[in-house]
């Protein structure tokens, strides 16, 4: 059985200026060419979902409505500085908290069986012709398991514990999300040093009450 912790959630993100967000697509930033999907996953298993091609959100560049970061859900796989995640090799290790498990974030198209299983896999597309609609069914590309769909924290966390176990690794894809700018800016930086104390004070406590005078 999987359980899913309810402390707040710690993210992290390697970057020597912390927690910097840009639009998705800045001047400033390497080009994301991944929509976004306007949709909600619910069901960690579902598959081959059909969205409306308006559903379908390509962020236009400099468009700050779409600023935010690219962090990491809890987790991360300890060899990424090696490989795909070798540009921030060296970089300072940030981490904050999201203080909240219901609350949504954009996480990769992909199921936790992996890059060929996907959310979301086809849009319908819509075309008038002499005053007549003609719908039709569009597969996303292979990339499409990189786009972006919305799933609540709790079900990101068991989404990588469920790759975790059926892959045997956390892959890049598995744990990353990108958080909105507001989302940064509601983040806990001061979480583990409020833990810290509790611990201990804790001890504290225990010592006092269990060394004779």
């Amino acid at each position: 059985m999987i359980v899913i912790n309810t402390e707040p959630v710690k993210i992290i993100r390697f970057d020597n200026y912390g927690f910097i967000t840009k639009p998705y697509n800045s001047s400033t930033v390497f080009h994301h060419s991944f929509p976004f999907l306007n949709v909600e996953i619910t069901d960690l298993f579902s598959q081959d979902i059909t969205i409306e091609e308006s559903d379908i959100i390509k962020p236009k560049a400099e468009d700050k409505k779409w600023s935010g970061c690219f962090v990491f859900l809890k987790t991360y796989d300890k060899n990424l500085p090696k490989g795909a995640l070798s540009m921030r090799r060296g970089h300072k290790k940030n981490v904050g908290y999201l203080m909240s498990t219901q609350q949504k974030v954009w996480v990769r198209n992909t199921t936790h069986m992996g890059l060929e299983n996907k959310y979301v896999n086809s849009y319908l597309s819509r075309d008038i012709y002499e005053g007549k609609e003609y719908v039709s069914e569009q597969l996303l590309y292979r990339l499409g398991s990189y786009y972006w769909v919305q799933m609540r924290v709790d079900l990101a966390l068991k989404r990588i514990e469920l790759g975790r176990h059926h892959l045997g690794y956390i892959p890049e894809w598995l744990s990353e999300c990108f958080l909105m700018e507001e989302q940064v800016k509601q983040l806990d930086f001061s979480y583990l040093t409020k833990l810290r104390q509790k611990w201990k004070e804790m001890n504290v406590r225990y010592l006092k009450q269990n060394i004779e005078p």
